[in-house]
């Protein structure tokens, strides 16, 4: 868990298994537009914490 404090970027696989999904709900939501990912190159997604904590509620776990 104390490596998720220090993290700025989380790959998609992280972020549903932070938020109890799928990956592939997870690249829906970002090809949706509900999820702000960015891609650097040919390289896979990363998801910023900020987008990450806007999906979670205000009172929810520190992320």
């Amino acid at each position: 868990m104390v490596l998720l404090i220090n993290k700025r970027f989380f790959r998609p696989d992280e972020v549903a298994r932070l938020l109890a999904l799928s990956r592939r709900t997870i690249y829906r939501m970002i090809r949706d537009g509900r999820l702000h990912a960015l891609k650097w190159g040919a390289g896979p997604w990363r998801i910023p914490r900020e987008s990450l904590r806007s999906l979670l509620p205000p009172d929810g776990p520190e992320i």
